[in-house]
């Protein structure tokens, strides 16, 4: 009868609630077209807002990278992938490098030439659409070097080989109204003929960089 008053054995204790399974790593993106183990450096270019870096080789103007958004991701892809002229180098000492591509370039000292939005690339697009079509000058119109360079040393320079591009600022300057037309020329010839140059440069650049830039086709 006394049982009541004996000391109940403890309630076992909750099991612990499992870990949380770590996220697994991003893949490292593997370099364009088998440009594995050249030369470079990281470089960085802003799209809607958002950053990204790329490996780039000055020695054979040839981009090595796709666009990648993640720095650290970045890091990692050099590390596996570039070298500098003394070799090979750990993640930690790319990651340094990449720091120096947010602020600055050795390819565009300029911040706004290497800054690009969608919707700016759609408007050259419509601009030319619209000379094509009215055959009128387009005041203002541009279309920067830089990132014509890009596209090109993502693609390899195969549209250089594909298209007539010896004259494109020429074009550019006679559709923004800068320069005058060559006789026998027409503002919806040279239209067309930039456009298809523009494309050429979009469909030859591998990886994200002909998505990313889709906005200029037209």
């Amino acid at each position: 009868m006394f049982d009541f008053f004996k000391k109940k054995s403890p309630a076992p204790a909750p099991a612990p609630a499992p870990a949380p399974a770590a996220e697994a790593a991003p893949a490292v993106p593997q370099p364009l077209d088998g440009r594995e183990g050249h030369v470079g450096a990281i470089e960085s270019l802003t799209l809607d807002g958002t950053m990204y870096f790329f490996g780039f080789d000055f020695g054979s103007d040839l981009v090595l990278s796709p666009l990648i958004a993640d720095i650290d991701l970045a890091a990692r892809f050099a590390s596996r992938h570039m070298a500098q002229r003394d070799g090979a180098h750990d993640e930690a000492y790319w990651r340094e490098l990449a720091g120096y591509a947010v602020d600055g370039s050795e390819l565009c000292t300029e911040a706004a030439s290497r800054t690009f939005t969608t919707a700016s690339l759609a408007q050259t697009a419509a601009s030319l659409a619209r000379v094509h079509r009215e055959g009128l000058v387009e005041p203002g119109f541009a279309v920067g070097y830089h990132l014509r360079y890009l596209l090109g040393a993502a693609g390899g320079w195969q549209a250089l080989e594909e298209t007539d591009a010896d004259d494109v600022d020429e074009w550019i300057n006679v559709i923004g109204g800068n320069e005058p037309l060559a006789e026998g020329a027409t503002l919806q010839e040279i239209a067309g003929r930039l456009q298809a140059h523009l494309n050429a440069l979009v469909d030859a650049a591998p990886g994200n960089w002909s998505t990313k830039f889709a906005a200029l086709k037209g």
